[in-house]
């Protein structure tokens, strides 16, 4: 793809439309292939979708990681008040792997709506044990 950079005095409206179906096609694509953990839950915690990172990271495979709910890598899971709130979250959580082991995960959840119904997009990344923010984990 060759980029082209605007043409003095084009307008957004004179440039061509990108189809939604690309849209959505390249936000799932760069979403799969990214090296940060991307799921979504609906609001009883169920995963309902993840990117292969996200299951991989703690252990699992995209199949056995769909099995769980978002609250199940986590000790004393979450607290449903947190879970129903419409606000942005963020924060750092230590979570736990598959074999056990536990690992500092900095976090940013953001509620949506898929055809009228509340889902959550949780985006992970581990951090450093020596990163000083992996410290606040809980």
């Amino acid at each position: 793809m060759i980029y082209k950079s605007r043409v003095a005095g084009e307008s957004d409206a004179d440039r061509p439309r990108t189809p939604e179906v690309v849209f959505e096609a390249l936000l799932g694509d760069a979403a799969e292939s990214a090296k940060f953990g991307v799921a979504v839950y609906d609001d009883d915690g169920r995963i309902v979708a993840t990117n292969r990172h996200a299951a991989e990271s703690l252990g699992y495979d995209r199949h056995e990681f769909l099995s769980h709910d978002i609250a199940d890598f986590t000790d004393g899971g979450i607290d449903r008040s947190v879970l129903d709130s419409s606000a942005r979250r963020e924060g750092v959580r230590l979570v736990r792997r598959k074999d056990g082991t536990r690992v500092p995960m900095q976090f940013v959840v953001v509620p949506t709506k898929v055809s009228n119904l509340p889902y959550y997009i949780a985006v992970s990344w581990e951090l450093d044990t020596d990163d000083p923010r992996a410290a606040g984990a809980r």
